[in-house]
């Protein structure tokens, strides 16, 4: 393993360009798309993510019986059987039926990372199995998705606790921004987030239990999440990491 690890964090989708050359990336969505592909790969359904019209037409075609999530700028929006949000997902019939996803800003951060190495997807659910497997890496970027071009505070959390636990393991805040966030955010229970821009807009928008699910389910998924090309799958369990002592959760 490299004896100099590093850890960076950085936002938006365009963001995933300039860390194609990472070892491996995670990219982050709490609220809702991350939270959403995690929660459809452990109900072992096939999960697929798109961000464009165009990749939405290829991957549904010949794909029986999918359930197609989210909103599209293009695209009518009678194809779009359900919102984005792990409720929605629960609610819809026939646990074995494919997920096809299209929420921005979160998967087109997903689509934009997937030429990199490792691209893995984390949220509240899988964040100590996101670390683990990240441990294994050497230069590792946590890419945040944002909401409306701000740097939502349930990303940062995420973001900020993951880099924290691969400090503990020997990693170096790659620059001032990321060790800012890391001392800001890595101590903050995520129940707190539900303070944030983004939930204030899910309950306004009637989506409320999409914010109480993302603040019920911390750490209760104990393998990390990756995407290959447009398919999303869960990984194998990696060597816990130890957490930080004197943290909140």
């Amino acid at each position: 393993m490299p004896a100099h690890r590093t850890v960076l964090i950085d936002a938006f989708p365009d963001s995933a360009f300039r860390h194609r050359d990472r070892a491996a990336v995670a990219c982050i969505d709490v609220m809702l798309a991350t939270t959403t592909l995690v929660t459809a790969a452990g109900q072992g359904r096939r999960t697929l993510v798109v961000s464009s019209p165009e990749e939405l037409g290829a991957v549904t075609a010949g794909l029986d019986g999918a359930i197609v999530a989210g909103h599209l700028e293009g695209v009518a929006p009678g194809v779009f059987a359900s919102p984005d949000g792990p409720c929605a997902l629960l609610r819809q019939e026939g646990s074995d039926r494919p997920l096809v996803l299209a929420s921005a800003p979160g998967t087109e951060l997903v689509v934009n990372a997937a030429g990199a190495g490792p691209v893995f997807l984390a949220c509240f659910r899988n964040l100590s199995a996101t670390a683990s497997a990240l441990a294994l890496h050497s230069r590792v970027a946590l890419l945040a998705a944002g909401c409306r071009e701000e740097l939502s505070c349930e990303d940062q959390m995420a973001a900020a606790w993951i880099a924290g636990r691969l400090v503990d393991r020997g990693f170096a805040p790659e620059d001032r921004h990321t060790a800012d966030i890391i001392r800001r955010w890595s101590g903050i229970s995520p129940a707190l987030a539900g303070w944030g821009n983004s939930a204030a807009q899910l309950r306004r928008e009637g989506r409320g239990d999409e914010v109480e699910f993302v603040l019920a389910h911390v750490d209760d998924v104990d393998r990390p999440c990756r995407c290959e090309g447009n398919e999303v799958r869960l990984g194998d369990v990696a060597e816990p990491v130890t957490q930080r002592s004197g943290t909140r959760r």
